[in-house]
């Protein structure tokens, strides 16, 4: 997940990467960005049309949820994998590169889900 903003400078130069990476990401991600923007207006005017639906872009109304995670900066991303957290960047991030979606896919792979207990 990513707390992101519209108005934030390099929330704003990493988005074609962003973009890319949700539209085509590795086995098991799922690309969530929480947006700090107050409508979607705003949102829907820096990307020319409607978020990409691989965004999976919800409004963080009243920074609920970045407070919950601990959010001091934008840009700033969480890995959970399982409900687990496994990796927290702050700052803008390459997220296409050839680098980061190694790193992304090692996390992964290094923290598979959990198997849940046998039913009874």
């Amino acid at each position: 997940m990513i707390f992101w903003a519209t108005w934030c400078p390099p929330c704003r130069s990493e988005t074609p990467q962003l973009v890319s990476l949700a539209e085509a990401p590795p086995d098991a991600l799922r690309v969530v960005v929480f947006s700090h923007d107050t409508d979607t207006k705003a949102v829907e005017t820096f990307l020319e049309g409607p978020p990409p639906a691989a965004l999976h872009l919800r409004l963080d109304e009243g920074h609920q949820v970045a407070r919950a995670f601990g959010v001091d900066t934008l840009p700033q991303s969480f890995l959970v994998v399982d409900g687990r957290l496994v990796a927290r960047f702050a700052g803008p991030r390459e997220w296409d590169s050839r680098g980061m979606r190694r790193l992304l896919e090692k996390l992964i792979r290094e923290h598979p889900p959990q198997a849940s207990a046998p039913s009874r």
